[in-house]
């Protein structure tokens, strides 16, 4: 089932992410259109490309679902705040003990396609 999204709705996505991956905010608003979690992928890949110094951007690129979060150059306050953009970006809430089970950037996308279509029943 597809979710009708404001011009004021589009406008502010793609204000929010635009430092983000080129891409991410158009591949967010299209998962709120249509619920497609094949997009949770990209959508997870360009917000962390936002968070990570330039000269490693292709590890992200490169990045493997076994790769490890660690391997991304991500701390722990960078992963604070990719886990706010997720949140805002899938309108979902992950909690603490959810994070804690992620160790892998492939972990992470995993956990979110199920987690989003547990709380976005038309997907």
């Amino acid at each position: 089932m597809a979710t009708e999204l404001t011009e004021q709705d589009v406008e502010q996505i793609q204000k929010s992410f635009k430092r983000c991956r080129e891409g991410t905010a158009d591949s967010i608003i299209e998962l709120r259109r249509t619920h497609d979690t094949a997009l949770i992928a990209p959508i997870v890949r360009g917000i962390v490309w936002r968070y990570v110094a330039e000269d490693a951007r292709h590890v992200v690129e490169e990045a493997k679902p076994e790769t490890p979060l660690a391997a991304l150059g991500i701390d722990s306050l960078m992963m604070l705040e990719v886990v706010l953009d997720v949140q805002d970006a899938l309108d979902v809430v992950i909690e603490d003990s959810d994070l804690r089970q992620m160790h892998t950037i492939g972990d992470v996308i995993e956990f979110l396609i199920q987690h989003y279509a547990k709380t976005h029943p038309a997907a």
